[in-house]
């Protein structure tokens, strides 16, 4: 295995490909038990426990029996894959009452990852508490691996259609992004979850709808002489419409939701009915299998040259089709079913370091967590969707910016 086959593993020394997991619980957090939990959980997805070595012909993947470094608090640097993380590239902190774990985006997504700390989760709940809690919707520590959990889809599939895809052309640029700098400012949106279900369902349209078209009016709003198309870039799960719908590995795909100037006037429903059929209309099976197979194609072309500068065009080719450069981005995991773990959570954020405006969103202790991340420091965009939404009877809490440390990754 060869640099070129461990793709993100550092895609640039300012923006490692991590993701992080922030949660409080509703106890102060027992390092031991947690620790614990930790070793037992990996057991269970021994794909996770991996370290990189260097080699003649590049790098190469082989086991690591070595624990998973379970912290005691956030003031220590997390460095994955360094001999502090047990060479590990995945690696935890606890403080108070909350959690941080922080992990490669080459392990897993958002969405499978979200499977491997629902394990955790219960396994120390469980230990902590001395309680029976219900497995529903939880893979136990014990349960067996499914044959595609860790399979990767390389082949072509049948049936797809392009023609009702959004592509992304001359989009509104939010004008504090035009820096080159790379910094990280975090903010935590919190919604009340009935609330904002009870707004969505009395004007028909998902909670994900509605968000997009309130960050549509807030753009509108700072910028009311904008004339250029607002783009949502927003993350699609393709597991499902790929038939593997148990792999860990990234198969989402991001589909592109454009509202124009003439349109964002109109009032929230309206515009939300929009925007939830460019949403229904681009998440199509057919669509979806479109983006795979076009990245397959143009991968394989990658494999057949050698010309540097044609690598690079087609490695733009497959950018513009994965993600592009919309407005700013949604990842929208929504309501997940933390079943009987829902007394003991009360937040969850995660966070990737992107330059872009990005929201990654979350549900928990009966609240949607949105963590909001860019790269400038204004804050008027957060506090005017703030305002947006309390006009229109949705509370809406923003706390930040809080001080982040992205956290780093090392090669051998």
């Amino acid at each position: 295995m060869n640099r070129a086959d461990l793709p993100g593993i550092i895609s640039s020394p300012r923006k490692p490909n991590i993701m992080q997991f922030l949660f409080t619980l509703s106890d102060e957090i027992d390092q031991s038990v947690m620790d614990h939990a930790m070793q037992k959980t990996i057991k269970r997805y021994p794909y996770f426990a991996f370290r990189i070595v260097k080699t003649e012909a590049g790098f190469d993947k082989i086991e690591n029996p070595l624990p998973i470094v379970v912290k005691d608090s956030f003031s220590e640097e997390l460095v994955l894959g360094s001999e502090a993380a047990n060479y590990h590239w995945i690696a935890a902190a606890c403080e108070g009452r909350r959690l941080k774990l922080a992990v490669h985006h080459m392990i897993a997504d958002g969405r499978s990852a979200m499977r491997f700390y629902k394990t955790l989760l219960y396994c120390y709940i469980s230990e902590k508490y001395g309680v029976q809690l219900d497995p529903k919707g939880i893979i136990l520590p014990d349960s067996p691996i499914s044959p595609d959990e860790d399979v990767k889809i390389f082949n072509l599939l049948d049936g797809e259609d392009g023609t009702m895809r959004t592509t992304v052309e001359d989009p509104f640029v939010i004008p504090e992004e035009v820096n080159d700098e790379m910094k990280g400012y975090f903010y935590q949106v919190t919604i009340p979850e009935k609330e904002f279900l009870a707004s969505s369902k009395g004007s028909d349209n998902s909670p994900l709808t509605l968000l997009t078209v309130y960050m549509a009016k807030m753009f509108q709003s700072l910028c009311p002489e904008n004339e250029k198309d607002i783009y949502a870039g927003i993350a699609i799960d393709a597991r499902d419409a790929l038939n593997c719908p148990q792999s860990r590995f990234t198969n989402s795909y991001v589909i592109f939701i454009k509202h124009s100037p003439s349109k964002i006037g109109l009032d929230i429903d309206r515009l939300g009915t929009m925007t939830r059929g460019q949403i229904i209309m681009q998440s199509q099976e057919d669509i979806l299998r479109y983006v795979h197979n076009s990245v397959m194609r143009i991968s394989a072309q990658i494999r057949s040259t050698t010309d540097q500068a044609e690598r690079q065009r087609l490695m733009h080719s497959i950018y513009q089709l994965v993600a592009s450069d919309p407005t700013y981005s949604i990842s929208y995991v929504g309501n997940p079913e933390w079943g009987s773990l829902e007394p003991y959570i009360e937040e969850e954020y995660t966070l990737i370091m992107n330059k872009k405006l990005f929201l990654e969103v979350n549900a928990a202790g009966g609240k949607f967590c949105i963590a909001w991340i860019q790269g400038f420091e204004n804050d008027a965009y957060v506090k005017t969707l703030q305002s947006l939404l309390r006009e229109n009877g949705i509370e809406c809490e923003v706390s930040g910016p809080f001080p982040h440390d992205w956290p780093k990754c090392c090669l051998p």
